[in-house]
This record gives structure tokens, C-alpha cells and sequence, in this order.
């Protein structure tokens, strides 16, 4: 039997949707990505998947890039496919892509990241974790790996830990966005609001500052309990409606035990 995502990664992606579409919604699928391409070799074939999946096509992009990896059983190209799949919503495909790759090939750190996000989807964390200590055993410096394993430590509790691993990767990259950004909402799990607010406040306020970034900081005041903070803003992107949404949430993430 199929797995199924866990109710957290559901309303994560929700979240995501709900601030990414104020911005015109999503790609529209691109049309005859799948048509028959002839005689291209792996490059032009590898091109065009990576079009119909930037374009939402996921469809076709599956198959072109399934075409290419039978061909020509390249390691990073069924890394994509995982991926491709992974964003598609076929999880167990995608996890049994990314297992075929094999140990120290060109596509290992990627199948480990993609086993570590598939993981989290499904809410096996334990899993997700040992993924991410793989990941940072083939590429210790690598900024996803050391954010996403930080990610997948957080959604574990295991806080101080994520911390320590944005701390690393901001030691050597001060400026990186979501290592700070992450950082601040994990301060803010365990309670330290000043120095999460610190930290992501000039991001979220600068004229650069994504919808995303506007509603983690929305979401640090309201675990503080800053309502009016929070609502202003939340409606900079968001409608009245999915700004009360939001702030029942804070309010219930607040006050549960």
C-alpha cells in the first residue's frame, strides 16, 4: 500500500500554495513537452524534461527523463527523476528512484537529500535524519545539506541541533538567506523570540524580502503572542480570510501543551 504524506508536510505545502499564489498561481503545464522528439540524444531529451517539469509537466517530464536514465542509466538523471516525482506526489516512486543510485556516483548527494525531503513528507523522521547524516557525510560543507539536515533535526525536536547545523553553514556564509531565516524559526520553537526577530527582521523587511520570508516572520510574532504584529504582516500577501486562518493556528500552536 501506497504512503501517504503526514499531516504536517500536507500543511506545509498548503502554507507554501497559499503565500507562492498570491503571485499568479501556478505554471501551466507546457504543451507537447512529451511530443515524439525523434533522434535527440540524451542532452536535447534532457533539456526538454527539465522544461516540462519547470513548467509543471510532470507528466511528461517523468517519462522523458525514465527515456533517458533506461538509455543511458546516468546516476544524476535518475536523481531528477526522483525529484520529479518527489514534486509530483509519487512518493514511494520517487523513493525507489533515488535507492537505485548508486553509493559515490554523481548523483549520491542528491538521492540522499530527495530520500531526506521524502522522508519528512511522509513524517518517518528518524528516517529523514539518517538521510540527512548521509547527505552530510558525502558533502559536510554543502548549504542543502547542512540546512535540510537542520530542517529535518527541527521537525524531530531535536532544536538545538538544527541550530548548531545553520550555525555552521553561517560561519562560513553569513549572507545565506534561508540558513538565517531557518535558524530564526527554530529559535522561535524554543522560545527565543528576540534573538529569532534579530535574525530574520532585516530579511523579511527589506524591499527583497519574499512572500515566504514575510510569513515566517508573521509567524514568529504570533507564537510570541503578538496578534497585531503578526496580522499586519500577514495581509501584506495575504487576503483577510487566510490572515484569521493563520492566526488561529499561532494562537493554537501557542496554547497547546
Amino acid at each position: 500500500m501506497a504512503r501517504k504524506p503526514s499531516t504536517l508536510a500536507v500543511w506545509g505545502i498548503a502554507v507554501t500554495l497559499l503565500v507562492e499564489g498570491c503571485a499568479g498561481g501556478p505554471a501551466e503545464p507546457s504543451s507537447g513537452a512529451a511530443a515524439s522528439h525523434g533522434t535527440l540524444d540524451s542532452a536535447s531529451t534532457l533539456r526538454i524534461a527539465r522544461a516540462a517539469r519547470a513548467a509543471g509537466d510532470y507528466a511528461s517530464a517523468i517519462n522523458l527523463y525514465r527515456e533517458i536514465a533506461a538509455s543511458s542509466h546516468g546516476p544524476a538523471v535518475t536523481a531528477e527523476l526522483g525529484d520529479t516525482l518527489l514534486e509530483a506526489g509519487s512518493i514511494d516512486e520517487a523513493i525507489t528512484a533515488y535507492e537505485s543510485v548508486p553509493a559515490n556516483s554523481a548523483g549520491s548527494l542528491a538521492a540522499a537529500l530527495g530520500l531526506e525531503h521524502a522522508y519528512v513528507m511522509l513524517n518517518e523522521l528518524p528516517q529523514a535524519v539518517t538521510f540527512a547524516d548521509k547527505a552530510k557525510a558525502i558533502a559536510p560543507d554543502d548549504p542543502r545539506t547542512l540546512i535540510d539536515r537542520g530542517i529535518a533535526l527541527d521537525l524531530s525536536g531535536r532544536h538545538s541541533e538544527a541550530q548548531t547545523s545553520y550555525r555552521a553553514l553561517l560561519a562560513k556564509s553569513p549572507a545565506n538567506r534561508a540558513a538565517r531565516v531557518d535558524l530564526a524559526l527554530s529559535l522561535a520553537f524554543t522560545g527565543n523570540y528576540q534573538e529569532a526577530i534579530l535574525i530574520i527582521d532585516p530579511i523579511a523587511r527589506s524591499s527583497t524580502a519574499s512572500p515566504r520570508e514575510r510569513q515566517d516572520l508573521a509567524l514568529i510574532y504570533g507564537l510570541m503572542g503578538d496578534e497585531n504584529e503578526a496580522r499586519q504582516l500577514s495581509l501584506i500577501d495575504l487576503d483577510q480570510s487566510a490572515t484569521a486562518a493563520n492566526l488561529r493556528f499561532y494562537d493554537f500552536v501557542r496554547t497547546s501543551p
